[in-house]
């Protein structure tokens, strides 16, 4: 666990969850970003109020989690949406089928939307978009998000489970963030979403000689917020963290305005 970010770095990262594109296509689902974004647009003070209620609080480790945390804060506290449930398990009978990752009411319409949520990281190769874990790829994310998370509404034990609770799931969301990280080639599929966020990546061998700005993880959204003055290194200091962490570590530099990734000689197969 982790605390939070301070108030006006976490408003920051806010403010670019609700502003920035999706990272796969939402269809044949709605794009649950624009209901964040249009209570953004109702009330700019949305992502610091939202900031300042997880200021301090004790994060998750995966970023992940700390995503969900931050798109429920926004939900929370904006006057047009509700938060109904968050991980809401189907059961049938004593066994646990999955969960939905939020319930959320539009309180202008009263529909309740089934919302499912992903911040995600890959690595174009020739064959895979791979993540910084190469056991994660966008083709598996892809699937398991259109052909189980989202139609697991829809089944006859998740419909009696919250008829249960007094629930009628009236439409389906996707929420995606992120960013894709180009080399040579890569995969045309599965569909990215045209105005995805876009990096660079290379392997730790014929670096240039220069400056990094290594970026921590619960930075990764949004890179700018990683401190320059505690994340500078040099080129050889940077080859030897790659190589002795075995994982892939994004950086700043002055190659491209864009951050990247630097990955072992061996990944992805480390």
């Amino acid at each position: 666990m982790m605390a939070a970010p301070a108030g006006g770095t976490l408003a920051t990262q806010l403010t670019w969850l609700v502003q920035a594109p999706p990272l796969l296509p939402p269809a044949p689902w709605e794009d649950a970003g624009l209901w964040l974004h249009r209570e953004w647009q109702r009330d700019p003070a949305l992502p610091s109020r939202a900031a300042e209620s997880l200021r301090g609080q004790q994060q998750p480790g995966r970023i992940g989690l700390q995503f969900e945390n931050q798109v429920a804060a926004l939900v929370e506290h904006s006057a047009g949406l509700a938060l109904v449930a968050r991980n809401f398990p189907i059961r049938d009978e004593h066994r646990t089928l999955g969960e939905l990752d939020m319930l959320v009411r539009d309180l202008d319409s009263g529909k309740l939307w089934h919302w499912e949520l992903a911040l995600k990281f890959y690595l174009g190769t020739p064959d895979h978009w791979y993540g910084p874990n190469s056991r994660d790829t966008l083709a598996r994310k892809f699937t398991h998000l259109h052909e189980q998370q989202l139609p697991r509404s829809q089944s006859t034990q998740a419909r009696r489970t919250l008829a249960a609770e007094g629930w009628k799931v009236d439409g389906r969301a996707l929420l995606t963030r992120g960013r894709l990280f180009y080399r040579n080639s890569h995969p045309e599929q599965p569909e990215r979403h045209p105005r995805h966020e876009r990096g660079w990546w290379l392997p730790a061998r014929g670096l240039p000689s220069q400056q990094w700005q290594r970026v921590p993880r619960a930075c990764w959204a949004c890179p700018s917020m990683s401190d320059k003055s505690t994340n500078t290194i040099d080129t050889a200091t940077l080859i030897d963290y790659v190589e002795e962490h075995s994982r892939p570590v994004m950086v700043l530099s002055d190659l491209r305005p864009e951050p990247g990734f630097i990955v072992p000689v061996t990944w992805p197969n480390t």
